[in-house]
């Protein structure tokens, strides 16, 4: 399994920026939303819903800044360290803060916007950008400088245009697919858009109990099954 492994954040367009947390959390969570079109056809009680897209998932996130040299990295337990008398040594966690903002929150003049970042930490792996965070400052020295902190961001997934048309498969040949016919659209074509082959158009206009196939009406929805389902 190896060594104790921080969580840590890097800014994808600047890779020697980075936050790596000096606690790990104890708890993220992930969110997956799916987007919906709920329609009701008239007059009928049932409500009809279609798959529209995959949003990009949310991650939250808590992280623990502590000034107080209690946690300091490579430090024994509290009873090794009474008995070497080791004295914590506090520092204001401003600069820790800091770091995290420059890597996700602070705006970049030459992208025109924030970093997007790579979080990861065991089997997380999150690519995003940061959406929202609270800071709460919890000890302070009696200068009023805060020691320990926690902050709660929100990150929002994203992906590259590619990648998700990728990882959507829309024209898989091996999927269902429903599409609306276009101006200019002829089933050859269709059929070709969705299974890469305009040989199964008849076997398409059959599904669809379609008799007169060469004229298509724009607006009809057309049913495309699994491929090895029609071969």
């Amino acid at each position: 399994m190896g060594g104790l492994k921080k969580i840590e954040i890097i800014a994808k367009e600047n890779k020697s920026q980075k936050f790596v947390a000096l606690i790990n959390p104890t708890k993220y969570s992930l969110s997956f939303k799916n987007d919906l079109n709920k329609e009701s056809p008239p007059g009928s009680p049932q409500t009809e819903v279609k798959f529209n897209k995959v949003i990009s998932p949310d991650l939250d996130l808590e992280i623990l800044l502590d000034g107080t040299g209690i946690t300091e990295e490579n430090t024994g337990n509290t009873l090794i360290n009474k008995i070497i008398n080791k004295k914590a040594t506090k520092t204001n966690v401003a600069t820790k803060l800091e770091d995290f903002l420059m890597t996700t929150g602070t705006y970049d003049g030459n992208i025109h916007k924030p970093f997007d970042v790579t979080i990861t930490w065991g089997i997380l792996s999150f690519e995003g950008v940061l959406n929202s965070f609270t800071v709460d400052f919890t000890l302070f020295s009696p200068e009023g400088y805060p020691l320990r902190a926690i902050i709660k961001a929100k990150f929002t997934g994203s992906t590259e245009i590619k990648l998700t048309e990728a990882k959507a498969k829309r024209n898989s040949p091996d999927l269902s697919h429903k599409r609306t016919v276009q101006a200019g659209d002829t089933l050859p074509l269709m059929t070709k858009r969705i299974y890469g082959d305009s040989k199964y158009y008849l076997e398409v206009a059959k599904v669809n109990n379609l008799i007169n196939f060469r004229q298509l009406k724009p607006g009809t929805e057309l049913y495309f099954p699994p491929i090895e389902k029609i071969a």
